[in-house]
């Protein structure tokens, strides 16, 4: 009978100690879910007070703004002032133009633009095409003296020269161009105002013209015996060779261009060496063997002539006088 009381007895402390923990759970989740609710509201509470804050602020600005115009409004009809910085008058709406009308308004309002680019692209696309048509001259030759008389009329002396020239182009005609370059003491101080400095740095740069004709003083700003060949070398004991020249002085050359008397006792004929420059150097070479045979040529047509004589120095007008 005991032993069936304490059964019943331990049986019902194990029912409440299950109530006790179910309770204890439920209440658990129920304070997680307060608590979860109470964050939710505060943070709610928390956003709705910084929109306020910044509706507030905004508010206040917009009437510090409305104030201010309506004192610079107040100042401005009192002529007090006589521009508002913060008051601008409305500005009346334009009228919607048709897609053509506005295409003349813009031509209109920038002719002058538009006629100085249209120039330039003309001039460009000239100057592009004229480059890519234009025909490589079969030889060019510089002139390189401060012979001012040789200088002047180079057309003889292209014409002279182009008979011992091929159509190396193979353009059915044969074309000889001299680059003439003066050559003067003073190249280098003058060549701010004459440019003559900086075309024959270009065109010794340059791999077209190998050929040149120079003085004494331009062999000396070219430095003939570094940059010309050595031509006494490819003909040995020829009288007209010296170094790097076949000179022109004892043959008639001066008689074939037309120039009046005899040349300069310097005036030669040289050969640029082939190196390579702002081109090839196959590209000199190619150059370089066309210049050489014409160079043979014309050494052959030279030697054995006659040099023309000096002409006599000019007269003064006491020297012609008659004695009284």
């Amino acid at each position: 009978m005991q032993e069936e009381e304490k059964h019943i007895s331990s049986t019902d402390d194990t029912d409440d100690t299950k109530k006790k923990k179910g309770k204890s759970i439920l209440e658990t989740i129920r304070e997680i879910d307060e608590k979860e609710a109470q964050r939710e509201a505060e943070e709610e509470a928390r956003i709705r007070a910084i929109r306020a804050e910044r509706e507030r602020r905004e508010k206040e600005e917009y009437a510090k703004k409305i104030q201010q115009e309506r004192i610079e409004l107040i100042r401005l009809k009192q002529g007090v002032i006589t521009e508002s910085d913060t008051i601008h008058e409305e500005k009346e709406e334009k009228p919607k133009l048709p897609f053509w009308k506005k295409v003349g308004n813009f031509f209109y309002h920038n002719k002058w633009w538009l006629g100085i680019t249209t120039a330039l692209v003309a001039i460009f696309t000239f100057l592009i095409v004229d480059y890519f048509s234009k025909v490589k001259p079969d030889l060019i030759v510089m002139l390189l003296t401060d012979d001012a008389e040789l200088q002047s009329d180079t057309t003889a002396l292209e014409a002279y020269l182009e008979q011992f020239t091929d159509d190396e182009n193979g353009d059915g005609k044969i074309q000889v161009d001299i680059y003439s370059i003066p050559v003067t003491d003073n190249i280098g101080e003058n060549d701010y105002y004459t440019g003559d400095a900086t075309k024959l740095s270009t065109q010794m740069m340059m791999a077209d013209s190998v050929m040149v004709i120079t003085d004494a003083k331009a062999n000396r700003y070219i430095y003939a015996d570094e940059t010309l060949e050595d031509l006494e070398t490819a003909f040995p004991g020829h009288k007209n060779i010296r170094g790097n020249g076949y000179y022109l002085r004892h043959t008639d050359f001066a008689t074939k261009i037309g120039y009046p008397g005899n040349v300069d006792r310097d005036l030669s004929i040289g050969l640029r060496k082939p190196v390579k420059t702002y081109d090839s150097k196959e590209e000199m070479q190619e150059n370089y063997d066309i210049a050489a045979k014409a160079l043979e040529r014309i050494m052959a047509d030279l030697d054995n002539t006659q040099e023309p004589e000096d002409l006599p120095p000019e007269t003064t007008e006491a020297e012609t006088t008659l004695p009284q």
